[in-house]
């Protein structure tokens, strides 16, 4: 029966149930008791109808406050998305644009060390001196602007030996459109080595060793003013820079130029073993004039402390050299396997002269390991083809956490002797050679913060004259936070 004609007969049946005879003949008539049924079926179907009418309704309904949702949670989306977005970051804190090409880190890296001296039976002038000072307190602003440039501004308020008033550590502007090609000029640290290019903040131990920075104090350093070109991936980095003086020097008539380059493979990069291999040359074209109006002033100075850098004396010197230029180059290399590292590297440098004395050179090497005994391991950063600070796996504070710990050694030697026994009339240089044992234990509680306890073997010889020969033990100590 179709849904129509039962509606006929439902009203049909109405009708005839409104007549109170009627309803007494259809007590009594099986035709209808059927029709009765058939009402019943009716009334069931309409029920339905009415049910299905409402859920079509609610239907709607949801289906519109879905879309009214979902406009609102859009809305609410687009307006997140076009907010600046704030980070902290490992603690740094962080700005940085919708879209991204526009970012700004504040970074801060603060050392406090403590040396004390133990002295052998020195020369009366040297007096190595026992004491603390902020080895470095830097603050800087780092990030990007106009998505293909970044930039690194960072200034520094500690010494060597004493705390200095501030000057420009970083500030240059660096062009990154050309990947895996960057170009980067103003004052910076031009890359040069595998310890050179080693973040301040990473050092295995308190200081570089000295064959390391007599090595980047000919040309570059931090603050070295320039211009370098360079192309970097994950397994390898080649630079090649041009540098002047540094922003801190002294007026000058003629600034210092040179030329550094660098090439940096990492040979073998697997998750537990890595091998890094280096090579790199500085050639100092011009020395500065040290006077004006004249080309024949022109000297270089190689020289060293102590390796622990609470006192600032020059322990090897070779004193003012008459130089037309100077070269020096270098090998390095660094190898991890599982919790081991080891790195080490040799140096050599010489000075041309302009006179008919002969041209003097010399050298200086390191090696140097750790075993982390937590198991953390030395981090390989591409970006300078360096290996970074360990990163605890378990901090101080988590459950069952102390930090990562790792136990260090190195040799460091640095020969600044040529032809010690001859006069300086005669071309000889007595600069001196001094050899530095170093044991040590680093302790990171936490990513940022770093405790150091260096213990140092320091031996100064001069072949031409003992007397100047100077020793000591010494120990060393620093707290370190940055971010």
């Amino acid at each position: 029966m179709s849904r129509f004609s039962a509606f006929l007969l439902a009203g049909a049946a109405l009708g005839a149930l409104g007549s109170p005879a009627l309803g007494q003949t259809q007590k009594q008539n099986p035709k209808t008791d059927a029709l009765e049924q058939q009402l019943r079926q009716v009334e069931q179907e309409l029920a339905q109808i009415k049910a299905q009418q409402a859920d079509s309704d609610t239907s709607a309904a949801v289906v519109d406050l879905k879309r009214s949702t979902s406009d609102q949670y859009k809305d609410i989306s687009d307006r997140l998305d076009n907010r600046t977005h704030v980070g902290f970051d490992d603690g740094r804190f962080t700005l940085a644009s919708p879209s991204g090409a526009f970012t700004l880190s504040l970074k801060g890296l603060v050392q406090f060390d403590y040396g004390y001296f133990s002295q052998g039976k020195n020369p009366a002038s040297v007096d190595l001196n026992s004491g603390s000072n902020f080895r470095r307190a830097q603050i800087g602003l780092i990030g990007t602007a106009w998505k293909d440039w970044s930039y690194n501004f960072t200034y520094d308020f500690g010494g060597n030996g004493v705390e200095k008033n501030g000057y420009i550590y970083y500030a240059y502007i660096e062009y990154d459109g050309l990947k895996p090609f960057a170009i980067r000029a103003g004052a910076m640290t031009p890359f040069l080595a595998i310890e050179d290019s080693t973040g301040s903040g990473d050092l295995m131990f308190l200081e570089r060793p000295s064959s390391v920075d007599v090595a980047r104090n000919i040309g570059g350093a931090p603050g070295r003013e320039g211009v370098e070109a360079f192309a970097q991936g994950d397994t390898y980095l080649v630079s090649l820079a041009y540098t002047g003086k540094k922003a801190t020097d002294t007026a000058t008539f003629d600034a210092q130029e040179a030329i550094l380059g660098r090439a940096s493979w990492l040979a073998i990069n697997q998750p537990d073993v890595k091998w890094l291999v280096d090579g790199h040359f500085t050639q100092v074209l011009h020395p500065a004039d040290a006077a004006a109006n004249t080309g024949t002033s022109n000297v270089l100075n190689f020289s060293n402390g102590t390796e622990l850098a609470v006192d600032a004396s020059k322990t090897v010197n070779t004193g003012n050299i008459d130089a037309r230029r100077a070269t020096e180059f270098g090998f390095e290399s660094a190898a991890e396997y599982a919790g081991l590292y080891a790195q080490g590297g040799w140096f050599h440098y010489e000075i041309d002269r302009r006179t008919v004395l002969p041209s003097p050179h010399f050298s200086g090497w390191y090696l140097q390991g750790a075993y982390s005994l937590t198991g953390e391991q030395h981090g390989y950063d591409p970006t300078t083809a360096s290996f970074r600070g360990l990163k605890p796996a378990h901090p101080l504070g988590s459950p069952g956490g102390w930090g990562a710990w790792e136990i260090t050694g190195r040799y460091s030697n640095i020969d600044l002797d040529y032809l010690p026994f001859a006069t300086a009339a005669a071309g000889g240089v007595a600069g001196g050679q001094q050899n530095v044992w170093n044991v040590g234990v680093n302790w990171y509680p936490t990513n940022g913060l770093r405790f150091v306890v260096d213990y140092f073997n320091i031996q100064v010889n001069h072949a031409n004259a003992p007397a100047n020969d100077i020793s000591a033990n010494a120990i060393g100590i620093r707290s370190q936070i940055s971010f």
